[in-house]
């Protein structure tokens, strides 16, 4: 029977029938004491051998739990043998019965790798009980080595990835094969690192709150974290649980990561797609009447400008009643890529298509003189388009968050309302 069968059949039990004991001593009463009374009072399986170099060759044919042996024998004994058994056979535990105490000191026996001694003469209740203890010892170390195999199998062969986590300090003990090779670097690399440094920084104080309150409730779950673990890398969006452990060494974090990267860009794509106008590219006016709003609060609370442009593009029935819907709409999607060339990305400007052949855009940071900059970069590009004789006509206003939303695009129209009657293809502002 292998070490891994024997240790897997006798986790759990409370007897030692399929336990080994190895008496090691060439006097022959003590053999048929220690392999009458062992057997019959312990249950275990005894073996017997006289010299020390049997008892080497008994080790490397039989799995042996516990060996009992004299110090003075022929072939290999004493210290020696100790050290041997110790080197080549870790998990054998080992009893010293020895006549010769003074020869063979208690301490120097312990320090060579015995694990208890006894002197001759002794009761048999003394063998009895010390092997019991050290049978007991070995089979609760093997039941828990056999569960810390098993785990550990459990955390290393794990799809997703897994991290154990110090609970006081958040620094990683240990990460399994999954979460190194989900964030592209070596195993074993990520050991005594700052979980917060794995992190994008704006996760970083959300991170550190939840695990605070996850600490009192014993666990918890947190979604839509981002990982960033490597400068200009494109981070990873992560739904993590937590469970809090107590254990010897402290209080542990047991972390599993969920790589939801992708499924927040196909939800962000398709709320994109809601607020996309499909012809042109822009944003629709059911984003623009969100985000005008936004605009407005963010340029109230830094106190900067925002300018608000709304577009027409002039003659544009006149244009589809004679060259027919398809030139119309390729001019809607030209109209779109003026646009998209003429506003800042750096400070997310925004262009909307706001009605059928209307047109607006938000310019964050900016003035009425650089809204109206924007507005003749708009109608130059708009030149070097076939246009069959549409025009770009153009309402400005500036607001610094004084104004509702409604009363922001009622004065931008009221621009473009003097810029169509003033002869359209124009700029006017309000």
């Amino acid at each position: 029977m292998s070490q891994v069968q024997r240790d897997s059949t006798r986790a759990g039990q409370d007897d030692y029938r399929q336990a080994a004991v190895l008496v090691a001593d060439d006097q022959e009463s003590i053999m048929l004491l220690a392999e009458q009374m062992v057997h019959a009072r312990i249950g275990c399986t005894v073996y017997t051998v006289q010299t020390g170099d049997e008892a080497v060759r008994q080790l490397e044919e039989t799995p042996i739990d516990v060996l009992v042996t004299d110090m003075r024998m022929p072939g290999m004994h004493g210290l020696e043998l100790i050290r041997h058994v110790r080197a080549h056979f870790p998990e054998t535990g080992i009893i010293v019965i020895t006549g010769y105490p003074e020869d063979f000191p208690y301490v120097d026996v312990v320090n060579a790798g015995a694990d208890d001694f006894i002197r001759k003469p002794f009761p048999h209740g003394e063998l009895e009980a010390k092997l019991i203890r050290l049978l007991r010892e070995r089979q609760i170390l093997r039941e828990r080595a056999f569960a810390e195999s098993k785990y550990r199998s459990l955390f290393e062969l794990s799809a997703e990835g897994m991290v154990l986590l110090d609970g006081e300090r958040h620094v990683i003990l240990d990460a399994n094969r999954s979460f190194h090779a989900l964030l592209g670097v070596e195993a074993d690399t990520l050991q005594g690192k700052l979980l917060a440094d794995l992190l994008a920084a704006s996760d970083r104080i959300r991170m550190e709150q939840w695990l605070l309150v996850c600490s009192r409730r014993g666990g918890g779950t947190i979604a839509d974290i981002a990982l960033a673990p490597q400068p200009g890398a494109p981070e990873m969006r992560m739904d993590i649980t937590a469970s809090f452990i107590d254990a010897d060494i402290g209080r542990i974090v047991f972390l599993t990561f969920k790589d939801v990267t992708e499924k927040r860009q196909v939800e962000q794509q398709l709320a994109d797609a809601a607020q996309r106008d499909s012809l042109t590219g822009l944003f629709n006016k059911r984003a623009f009447e969100s985000r005008i709003a936004g605009a407005l609060a963010r340029a109230e609370k830094a106190n900067k400008p925002v300018c608000l442009l709304m577009i027409d593009l002039d003659n544009f029935k006149q244009c589809n009643d004679t060259h027919g819907h398809q030139v119309g709409d390729r001019l809607l999607a030209e109209v779109g890529q003026v646009i998209r060339k003429s506003i800042r990305e750096s400070i997310q400007d925004e262009g909307f298509r706001y009605g059928g052949d209307e047109f607006s855009v938000i310019l964050h940071e900016t003035t009425l003189d650089g809204g109206v900059l924007v507005a003749q970069r708009m109608q130059s590009e708009y030149d070097h388009v076939e246009r069959h004789g549409t025009t770009l006509s153009i309402g400005i206003a500036e607001c610094r968050g004084e104004l509702t939303p409604e009363a922001f695009v009622r004065k931008a129209d009221a621009a473009l309302y003097q810029a169509k009657n003033s002869g359209r293809n124009a700029i006017r502002t309000a």
